[in-house]
């Protein structure tokens, strides 16, 4: 039995989701300037827009570690409320704890794969 995808995006931390959307953000927006510069010659402008697409993505990694950390932190804090350990609650607190941290790392892939991708490996 799988989570559904519903499920899955509206128990993330909203926080979290926003930070990501935002950097996610400026990261599409830095590619799509990366791709607009006139020719390949212009080794720093390329670099600078792929040194901005690196800091975003950095920053979504270090997000995605911190809101694993808290969604542990705050689970087992409700697991030592409850006074007993009941294995749903572990579980499915466990579970909720994960989902951020999962869309953060899939979401530094594609920064890390966008900053990767030039205007030659386009035209080829």
């Amino acid at each position: 039995m799988r989570m559904p995808f519903t499920e899955f995006i509206t128990h993330g931390d909203l926080k979290f989701v926003i930070s990501f959307a935002i950097f996610f953000m400026v990261s599409i927006y830095h590619f799509f300037k990366k791709l607009t510069v006139k020719n390949n010659t212009d080794k720093d402008l390329v670099a600078y827009h792929n040194s901005r697409i690196n800091i975003a993505a950095n920053w979504i990694l270090i997000l995605a570690v911190l809101s694993l950390l808290l969604g542990f932190m705050h689970s087992f804090y409700f697991v030592g409320k409850a006074g007993g350990v009941a294995p749903n609650l572990i579980f499915t607190g466990v579970s909720y704890a994960l989902i951020t941290p999962v869309l953060g790392v899939a979401l530094h892939i594609i920064c890390k794969t966008l900053k990767a991708i030039n205007k030659k490996s386009i035209k080829s």
